[in-house]
């Protein structure tokens, strides 16, 4: 049962990869034309919807696979996942805090993103350590740290830069967080 429940980590993994592809599609259509002044049209711009609309499943069937065998995993340690959720809602409404009104960040879905998938990396992390899987835990929380911490810089700036710069810093969050899923689907 073990093996089947790390192999849907896996796989939950390089999905949530493909979605991290789908979602930098999506943004390079939807906002490259942008540093250019203009709009995407036509087909692009289906493309680009397309690839949203791919972004979202493939995200959400990643993230249920990931945490459905987490969670499984940590069947004896029930309060566990509890205090994740519970620890993640803190830090997404102390964040939120700080950025919106402290740093006048507009608010977007990104925050949310990052939080639950920081979240998520914990679950997986803790439930590796149950497993006795200690080097593969301590491996994913520290990608995860960096990840979320790489990310989290990159949303305080993304409206502080000038429009190929804000691009950049929108691409950079996806890019590594679609590696780092492809570096936990290899372990």
């Amino acid at each position: 049962m073990e093996s089947t429940l790390l192999e849907q980590i896996r796989s939950g993994h390089l999905i949530l990869a493909v979605c991290c592809i789908l979602y930098l599609a999506w943004w390079a259509i939807f906002f490259w034309p942008k540093v250019t002044g203009g709009k995407a049209k036509g087909a692009m711009r289906l493309l680009g919807i397309v690839a949203l609309i791919g972004a979202i499943i493939t995200g959400t069937v990643g993230a249920t696979l990931i945490c459905d065998g987490a969670n499984t995993l940590m069947e004896k340690t029930p309060q566990t996942p509890l205090m994740i959720f519970g620890g993640a809602a803190i830090i997404y409404a102390a964040l939120l805090t700080v950025t919106w009104k402290m740093h006048n960040r507009q608010p977007t879905v990104e925050l949310a993103l990052f939080v639950a998938w920081l979240g998520m990396e914990v679950l997986v992390a803790c439930a590796f350590n149950v497993l006795g899987k200690g080097g593969e835990a301590n491996i994913l929380a520290d990608l995860s740290i960096v990840g979320f911490g790489v990310s989290l810089v990159c949303y305080n700036f993304y409206y502080k830069l000038k429009s190929l710069s804000s691009f950049i810093d929108g691409c950079v969050p996806l890019a590594l967080i679609g590696v780092i899923s492809v570096v936990i689907f290899v372990l």
